[in-house]
């Protein structure tokens, strides 16, 4: 049976991970893949936020894809993310951006300014939380996942200016949801900008790791990578140029990558 993980273990294994040496932090996570640990998710998110320290900000995505509401609750929607994400946007020192579908949480110093007005941005594109922490100088870490849950290679794609934008992931989801502002208003958030299928970021690895941009190391059996932010926006942009199908998967069955297939066609390269 594998031993059961403590925070200091966690601690520990971050900071051999260089961790420690970062302030900023966008993580995509599973908790299966370490195993056991002792106090699951809370545990987790405890770790982080030591090595981080007193100045350091922690953000996850939050993501629900479909408001299943009238208006948008951050208090009740859940993160379809991970339980590690769900579990930090309760807690009560979290703030939880203002975006219908595409939310994110975050704690500390900075998870205010980060956040702030989600609903008038992008949901994962320019000037998203997610743009803002990774031009802040913030880093990714890949905890027991891959790049095909990097939402900051979304950005690239916003910034490269691919054809396929606005195409919906789904044709069935609402083009359209509310939000509550922190003034009491309603507001309807245009959802046209949603991102895509994301199975084939895997193709980025290769080009950050030819650059040495990666850092791997290991929780236990979770294999993890932590990189720049702005490190994965650029390299993403530079392979689209060079192709702007080149994070699309090759599904049939997908329809958002076979409708943006027929969107690149006429646009080889991304900002064409």
């Amino acid at each position: 049976m594998k031993r059961l993980l403590q925070k200091s273990d966690l601690v520990d294994f971050l900071r051999e991970g260089g961790v420690d040496q970062t302030r900023l932090l966008m993580m995509h996570s599973s908790l299966h893949s370490m195993g056991r640990v002792n106090g699951g998710a809370e545990t987790v998110i405890d770790a982080v936020l030591e090595v981080l320290g007193e100045d350091g900000t922690l953000m996850v995505p939050t993501f629900n894809y479909v408001l299943e509401m009238e208006v948008f609750d951050p208090a009740t929607v859940h993160s379809q993310t991970g339980l590690i994400t769900n579990t930090l946007r309760k807690r009560p020192e979290a703030v939880r951006s203002l975006h219908p579908t595409y939310s994110v949480a975050a704690i500390g110093r900075h998870a205010d300014e980060f956040t702030r007005e989600h609903w008038k941005a992008e949901s994962t594109g320019i000037d998203s939380p997610i743009d803002r922490i990774a031009r802040a100088g913030g880093f990714i870490l890949l905890l027991g996942v891959k790049h095909d849950t990097d939402s900051t290679m979304h950005v690239g794609e916003a910034y490269a200016q691919v054809p396929y934008r606005g195409v919906p992931y789904d044709p069935n989801f609402p083009r359209t949801a509310q939000v509550r502002t922190p003034s009491g208003e309603v507001v309807t958030v245009d959802l046209n900008d949603e991102p895509g299928c994301s199975t084939g970021f895997g193709v980025i690895e290769m080009p950050l790791r030819q650059k040495g941009m990666i850092r791997d190391f290991k929780i236990e059996a979770a294999k993890c990578q932590l990189v720049k932010g702005l490190d994965v926006i650029e390299t993403t942009v530079e392979v689209l140029r060079e192709r702007s199908d080149a994070l699309l998967c090759s599904n049939p069955s997908c329809y958002f990558c076979t409708c943006a297939r027929k969107k690149t066609a006429l646009h080889p390269r991304a900002g064409e």
